[in-house]
């Protein structure tokens, strides 16, 4: 059994260097070193089914500091370049992904809106010339008298037969005329003009049609002249605007084939740079669309390989999408519209995704993984599935995935989500742990100390004074509940520091009263389910005794969290003991109150019990336990400890003191073991001692010698530590409490079994004795 000191039980001196720390990454503390190295070994590897996956405790900057941390190495990565789209002169709805050196896609798109501006007032002149239009005239005339004397000789021999040739809506026909050489209409005929007709009518027919057929072939011949010759001029007049922006970029060995389909496809499609005729049908959103770029990914204005954090990765943010357009009675897209998403941005780089918001999106994840195992990205449109197609839009082709994914998330959910998909390991083969906590060495403190001031000068905040920065890592120290460690949750921090930077009362810094107040304020607006606990047992709703002594029955302590909040308060639990067989009842469990781990104290209990006083025979007696006043679930076996005193309490008759509280678990050997939530247990028992009066100075609280260390008080407990109005005591054994709890000896057990009779053990294997008696006589009689 020892007490414990004032120093023992408050903030603890944390060393230094008394040097300034070199570097304020979250990444030099020996918590995040196991993350640190396997996120510089999974980086280091060319082999895409390296991903990491982060996790860490909530408010420990994983991701934050994890994408601190991956920027500076990828800092000594190059750049992986540019993503175009451009069109397929082959195969239009399947637009082609081309990947440049950095900045030439941004030049390649300006380069041809210039091009295509040039080539439009260029074609329009050329096609305009006047030696051009002269010699397309001379065709045209060549043609239009060639026709012309051919219908003058046919008409010239229907004159000769008495007929004509005139001219009609439908072009010309072969007529009958009268004396004075005028067309007869087709119901006024006289005999001898139809003989004529009959007679000449087929002949000149038949030549009429030869030349109609000549003229359409000569007209589509002097098309194609004419569109020969407009191609020439074109080509000739374009050739040293295309040259140019071949030389600017024919460089690029992806571009060569392309940029010769482009020379090719201007000239044949020229009329497509000169002004719309009215009515004439044009392409959606322009004539020329097809000669510009689609800049997907422009990484010109980095130098580095890029790091992309996507907060919320649906379908549409990872993969791209197509946008559409209203046109006058539906929905249009070209692949301009492609847009591309946070796989596109991170290619060639690291994308940084939350664990949780993929893990809500099945579907995402499973086309993530499609992605990784393909290694290509497709744009697809999951939410047109089972829709009418839109006509004409895109489907473009793949483009190859270079990538390293770093998922970052709590435990939760790398154990008991991705950890049961059988093919999360084969594309996340590297975990990077931090741990919860690290050791208050003077290296990591200076470390830590290095990075909240950086913090606190990012946040805006005034300079921390290095005794308030002491006063933040003990209340790290606290959440890590240990005094040798310190919580990684530095993020939690931040929090405090906001609030003392409001609170403080010297303009330029923040003292170790300004955080003390920060927390002070915190728990008061967090504490209403705390403040009223208390009222029940300060007026007796609860029933809590603070003084005397009393047989089978003890303070023991819970913790009960409300989220933003936890808190102790003592809680009253009694034994009755009778004669019986049936050894220990557990109302909890019985009344299925109490979880399997509680149930599993109470059956430990039993096995003390029988190894100590059933080496003979058998234990005779019955005892029920209970949590009085508890109409809720009990979990845990902190309160053992606590049960098995008021078991042997009650067996031998020594009353406990009821001043006293006492929370730890216990094994069948009757050992002390280690417990949670201590600190919050012994604060709340003190304050319950001083909410019910003034504080006797024989007041205080057991717990297991393992968790001193974890004991790391509020101030006002600390002073009443000091000055002895308050004591905190830690045992190693069941006889160590004993003892504190009644004054007397458990006892220690002789060659015979037995134990001094003025002992509790001695008294409480005579009471066993004495069931065991009662219990033969009646079976006897039975």
């Amino acid at each position: 059994m020892k007490k414990l000191t004032a120093m023992e039980v408050g903030k603890p001196i944390f060393p230094t260097n008394h040097a300034e720390a070199g570097s304020s990454n979250i990444f030099d503390l020996s918590s995040h070193c196991r993350a640190r190295e396997a996120l510089e070994f999974a980086l280091s590897l060319d082999d895409p089914r390296f991903n990491v996956f982060v996790l860490g405790e909530e408010q420990s900057g994983r991701l934050t500091n994890t994408h601190q941390f991956v920027k500076k190495i990828a800092k000594t990565l190059s750049s992986p370049g540019d993503w175009i789209y451009l069109y397929n002169f082959h195969k239009p709805t399947e637009p082609l992904p081309f990947l440049l050196p950095t900045g030439k896609g941004r030049q390649i798109r300006e380069a041809l809106k210039i091009l295509i501006s040039h080539l439009r007032e260029t074609i329009r002149d050329a096609i305009n010339n006047e030696k051009f239009n002269a010699k397309v005239e001379s065709e045209n005339r060549a043609l239009s008298d060639n026709l012309e004397g051919r219908l003058n000789n046919l008409r010239e021999q229907a004159r000769e037969n008495g007929l004509d040739l005139i001219q009609t809506e439908n072009g010309p026909i072969i007529v009958a005329i009268d004396a004075g050489g005028q067309p007869v209409p087709s119901d006024s005929v006289s005999d001898s003009q139809r003989a004529l007709l009959a007679e000449f009518g087929p002949k000149l027919s038949e030549e009429l049609k030869d030349i109609n057929r000549d003229s359409a072939a000569l007209r589509l011949e002097l098309q194609t002249r004419v569109n020969g010759l407009a191609r020439e001029v074109v080509d000739q007049a374009t050739a040293t605007i295309v040259d140019q922006f071949e030389a600017n970029f024919g460089e690029i060995p992806v571009l060569k084939r392309w940029i010769v389909e482009l020379r090719a496809d201007i000239i044949q499609n020229f009329n497509r740079f000169l002004p719309r005729r009215e009515n004439e049908h044009s392409e959606p959103r322009g004539r020329t669309l097809r000669y510009t770029a689609n800049l997907l990914v422009d990484n010109s204005d980095i130098n580095s390989a890029p790091v992309v954090i996507e907060p919320n990765p649906t379908y549409e943010n990872l993969f791209g999408r197509l946008e559409y357009y209203q046109s006058e009675r539906t929905f249009e897209t070209d692949f301009t519209l492609i847009k591309s998403g946070s796989l596109h941005r991170a290619n060639g780089g690291i994308l940084i995704l939350r664990a949780e918001a993929v893990a809500n999106n099945r579907g995402v994840w499973e086309f993530l993984k499609s992605a990784l195992r393909d290694q290509e990205i497709r744009i697809e449109e999951p939410h047109r599935s089972g829709g009418l197609p839109v006509a004409g839009a895109p489907k473009p082709a793949p483009i190859p995935l270079s990538i390293r994914v770093i998922l970052v998330g709590s435990p939760h959910w790398y154990y008991s989500v991705f950890a049961h998909d059988p093919e999360f390991k084969n594309y996340f083969k590297v975990k990077a742990d931090i741990d919860p906590d690290f050791q208050a060495t003077a290296a990591n403190c200076d470390v830590y100390r290095s990075i909240i001031k950086a913090r606190a000068q990012q946040l805006g905040c005034a300079e921390i004074t290095p005794d308030a920065l002491d006063y933040l890592l003990g209340i790290a120290a606290r959440w890590a509940s240990d005094r040798y460690k310190i919580s990684s949750q530095c993020e939690r921090l931040e929090e405090v520091i906001i609030e003392a930077n409001g609170l403080r009362q010297v303009e330029k810094s923040i003292a170790k009263e300004d955080i003390a107040g920060a927390v002070g304020n915190r728990r008061r607006r967090n504490a209403r389910l705390e403040d009223r606990t208390n009222e029940s047992l300060i007026n007796g709703t609860i029933k809590i005794t603070t003084s005397g002594w009393v047989v089978g029955q003890v303070n023991g302590l819970t913790v009960r969290n409300t989220g933003d909040h936890s808190f102790g308060s003592p809680t009253r639990i009694t034994a009755r003991a009778s004669a019986g067989r049936e050894g220990i009842t557990n109302i909890e469990r019985d009344t299925e109150l109490g979880g399997p781990i509680q149930q599993k104290g109470v059956l430990i209990l039993q096995g003390f019990l029988s190894g100590i006083f059933a080496r003979q025979y058998p234990l005779s007696f019955n005892c029920s336990i209970t949590f009085e006043q508890n109409y809720g679930g009990v979990e845990g076996d902190s309160a053992s400890l606590a049960e098995l005193l008021a078991i042997l309490s009650d067996l031998s008759g020594v009353p406990l003191r009821q001043d006293l509280a006492i929370t730890g678990s216990v094994n069948q050997r009757g050992e002390a073991q280690a417990i949670g939530g201590a600190n919050h247990k012994i604060e709340g028992f003190f304050r319950t001692c001083k909410a019910t009066g003034e504080l006797t100075g024989e007041q205080g609280v057991v717990i297991p010698f393992s968790n001193e260390r974890n004991l790391i008080l509020r101030d006002e407990v600390i002073e009443a530590v000091r000055d002895e109005t308050f004591h905190i005591y830690s045992v190693k054994t069941i006889e160590e409490a004993i003892f504190l709890f009644t004054g007397i000896k458990a006892g220690d057990e002789d060659n015979t079994g037995q134990f001094p009779s003025g002992s509790v053990y001695g008294q409480v294997l005579k009471q066993l004795d004495l069931f065991d008696a009662l219990l033969t006589r009646q079976e006897r009689r039975i």
